[in-house]
């Protein structure tokens, strides 16, 4: 599935070397994000370089009725941030990043 990382600034959108069909912040505010762990309720990512100070992942979770992000821990930049959930896991993730702990 695709993985995209959001920032909290304006987005551009990456070549083809990166995450295809991704947004990130000219300044790479948040980057190096991958999934270190995943199950049928959740998901892990760890992300170790970029300007902004704390990120949180933000996993793509159905239940039989509908589908939707739901955001996981904040986490200081190089630590590894989860989201658990009763619904299950698509495989869909993105990653915003911010400079203060309610910026996310």
């Amino acid at each position: 599935m695709a993985k995209k990382i959001l920032s909290s600034v304006a987005g551009i959108v990456l070549g083809a070397a990166a995450l295809v069909g991704s947004t990130a912040s000219p300044a790479a505010a948040v980057s190096s994000c991958s999934k270190t762990a995943s199950t049928d309720h959740s998901v892990s990512v760890k992300c170790t370089s970029g300007l902004e100070t704390y990120f949180r992942v933000y996993g793509y979770f159905c239940s039989t009725s509908s589908c939707s992000y739901v955001p996981g821990t904040l986490v200081s930049l190089g630590g590894t941030s989860k989201v658990t959930s009763g619904a299950y896991y698509s495989g869909q993730w993105y990653v915003k990043g911010c400079y203060v702990t309610n910026g996310c």
